[in-house]
């Protein structure tokens, strides 16, 4: 991978970019004078490096960096993700991997003006790469390869398990993985859009499916969020467990080592879709 960036061309780089894509509108959910947060670190292995309202993720490996989701396209996002990268003590050009979640703007958009300054492999879902080139066109992201239900991804010492979890786009993809605390390993699971946007009843029975399914996978012990601007059991408190995690002393438990918290959010999730298609599933 290429290391000789420095900071000047890489803002230079930004710019160039971001004449070149669509014009974003600001909104509430996007005005980084808003949304902007400091990054921290949750495990051994993991960071957030997210805004307020929708996560981005990295996860450290002993062969290099794989970044989860790029955020917004608005004016200074690439500065702000590249910045809170280095802020936790990482450098950005060590990403080997970027996985793309799921195809809405908000998880995707900041990936062409990432690809113009790091030298990584960008992954998602077949039907997603065909939504995001329906919303970008010709500035949708370049995609190296495709995530399929079953894949599992190297790096180094860490592997994880993508799964195919279509609904809230018909591509959403949702990860497994070990994260470390003082070295101590638990599960993760990452579910990559947790709520069902579509009026098709065949869709929401897929859904449900799903999470059914996930029911049964052993011993997950964290479950890693996606958005924050609404309560979820197990992940719509981000920032408070940020709090609890800064304060916590030697003994203490993590704040995201809650294993009965991902079995209520599933709960929660299977009652919202029947109860938002009126329990006809």
């Amino acid at each position: 991978m290429s290391r000789g960036l420095s900071l000047t061309v890489v803002l230079l780089m930004i710019a160039g970019v971001a004449v070149a894509q669509p014009s974003p509108r600001l909104t509430s959910r996007n005005d980084l004078s808003i949304m902007a947060r400091e990054p921290f670190q949750i495990f051994d292995n993991l960071y957030f490096v997210g805004i307020g309202e929708v996560g981005s993720y990295v996860i450290e490996t002993s062969e290099g960096l794989i970044l989860i989701d790029t955020l917004w396209d608005n004016e200074g996002y690439l500065e702000y993700l590249l910045g809170n990268i280095r802020k936790v003590g990482l450098d950005p050009m060590d990403i080997e991997y970027v996985l793309i979640l799921q195809g809405h703007r908000d998880h995707f958009s900041g990936a062409p003006a990432l690809q113009q300054v790091i030298d990584a492999q960008f992954g998602t879902a077949e039907e997603d790469r065909k939504l995001m080139v329906e919303s970008f066109g010709e500035y949708a992201p370049r995609i190296d390869f495709i995530i399929e239900h079953g894949d599992t991804l190297t790096l180094g010492d860490t592997t994880i398990n993508l799964e195919a979890t279509p609904g809230h786009t018909p591509g959403t993809t949702s990860l497994q993985f070990p994260v470390y605390d003082e070295g101590v390993e638990y599960q993760a699971y990452f579910h990559g859009g947790p709520g069902v946007r579509s009026d098709d009843p065949a869709v929401a029975r897929r859904f449900i499916a799903d999470l059914e399914r996930i029911k049964r996978i052993p011993n997950i012990q964290v479950q890693i969020g996606t958005h924050f601007d609404s309560y979820l059991p197990g992940t719509g408190d981000l920032f408070d467990r940020a709090a609890l995690l800064a304060e916590r002393e030697p003994g203490d438990p993590h704040p995201w080592v809650r294993p009965e918290e991902f079995q209520q959010f599933l709960d929660d999730r299977i009652q919202r879709t029947l109860d938002q298609f009126g329990g006809a599933l």
